[in-house]
């Protein structure tokens, strides 16, 4: 399990780096190569410290306690580039007085960490890190030193992370930054980590050479979220990511579903109108897009075939009123709202059902809607107006009402005859 998550890591951060400095030759601003040198870093560190790759070296020469050095350096270079990532990211950018002083840190890190593990005499000894009786402590104080300035850097870098995810508009620049940030955060609890090795390295003088079963999860996690976070821009976009396909036959199952109250009051009045009477209600989430537009096909052709059922006074009766009894909105119906036109088009359609289960069209019907001569011609448009009138129809009192109406102008229709 922990040559696995290494690995990951180690592959994840790589290719990373890898496809971030392609895009530096063509140009980029300095925080593009302070994350390309990061992932850099950080996998070259966790593929040698790899448990795989750690016994392979290990076959060659005792080389734990160079890897151990080399790895720890490399992670701590790589928080350095965090910490640059994030002065980067500030609305000003950071001046070089202090980027300097940032940097000179860094080096002063860097040097008293190597210096601190040399002076603890570390040696390599059956796959593990141990050091003298009297210099433990010197383990202890390079881990708590790794530890308190990674920790340091990554706070840095969430802080300016949070700032401009608040900033951004939804969308997928949001998302990256919103998955790197839970990178960073989840980077801080992988730094610390190195902490629970504090005991064993006061108590016995030892320390794990390669990456433990914990701390290898934690790396590959973190790479993911940091790459997927880096790269949502090009796998989140609705237009032409790698999630866009997805992304619309998502979309096209739920407003199928919306539709379904709609087309189901159709359907079961005019089942002629089902294009496949086969088909399955719900489509399948990759044929949704398909089915979609056959359920808009349905609702069209059975709206045609309700036509002489249409009260001709739909267009005044149904339209919401105010308080004082007048009509909401304009007089003309193509100067409604939408919203409006909607209603008076499901009440229209409501009270054409009630009339064709009846059996009979009311006097003076009207040969179309003109709710629906406003529709504009695209798949898009049509979809978009389908949504309003099915939730019209769905929870508007103005059609319930008009459904009442049309029984009881039905009812008084067919007792007309046998009163005279």
């Amino acid at each position: 399990m922990a040559d696995l998550g290494s690995l990951v890591a180690a592959v994840l951060f790589l290719s990373f780096a890898l496809y971030r400095a392609l895009i530096i030759w063509r140009g980029s601003d300095p925080a593009q190569r302070y994350i390309a040198g990061f992932a850099g870093c950080m996998g070259a560190a966790m593929l040698f410290r790899a448990p795989v790759v750690m016994s392979a070296l290990r076959d060659l020469a005792p080389l734990d306690t160079v890897v151990m050095l080399i790895t720890h350096e490399l992670k701590s270079f790589a928080h350095v580039m965090l910490l640059l990532v994030g002065l980067s990211l500030r609305p000003a950018a950071a001046d070089r007085t202090a980027q300097r002083r940032q940097i000179r840190l860094a080096v002063a890190v860097l040097v008293t960490g190597a210096a601190v593990l040399l002076m603890a005499g570390v040696r390599a000894e059956s796959g593990l890190a141990t050091a003298p009786p009297d210099r433990r402590w010197l383990l202890a104080v390079y881990n708590v030193l790794f530890a308190a300035y990674g920790t340091w850097c990554l706070l840095v870098l969430t802080r300016e992370l949070v700032r401009q995810t608040r900033q951004v508009a939804a969308g997928p620049m949001r998302t990256g930054l919103r998955l790197m940030t839970f990178a960073a955060l989840l980077g801080i609890v992988w730094t610390l980590w190195v902490l629970t090795y504090v005991p064993m390295n006061l108590a016995q003088g030892l320390h794990t050479a390669s990456e433990d079963v914990v701390c290898s999860v934690l790396g590959a996690v973190t790479a993911a979220l940091a790459t997927g976070g880096a790269t949502a821009t090009w796998w989140a976009s609705a237009s032409g990511g790698l999630l866009a396909a997805p992304g619309r036959w998502l979309s096209a199952y739920r407003t199928h579903r919306a539709l379904e109250p709609l087309w189901s009051a159709l359907r079961t009045e005019l089942p002629q109108i089902a294009l496949d009477p086969a088909a399955p209600r719900h489509p399948v989430l990759w044929r949704a897009e398909f089915d979609l537009y056959r359920r808009v096909i349905e609702i069209r052709d059975g709206h045609l075939a309700l036509r002489p059922y249409f009260p001709a006074d739909a267009t005044d009766r149904a339209a919401p009123t105010g308080t004082d009894g007048t009509s909401v909105g304009p007089v003309g119906p193509g100067e409604r709202p939408a919203e409006v036109r909607a209603v008076v088009e499901a009440a229209t359609i409501a009270a054409a059902l009630e009339g064709k289960r009846a059996g009979r069209a009311p006097a003076g019907g009207s040969p179309s809607s003109p709710a629906s001569q406003q529709i504009a011609g695209t798949v898009a448009a049509e979809v978009a107006w389908l949504l309003l009138v099915t939730a019209a129809f769905v929870s508007s009192p103005e059609v319930a009402a008009a459904r009442v109406r049309a029984r009881t102008d039905t009812a008084g229709l067919k007792a007309g005859p046998r009163s005279r």
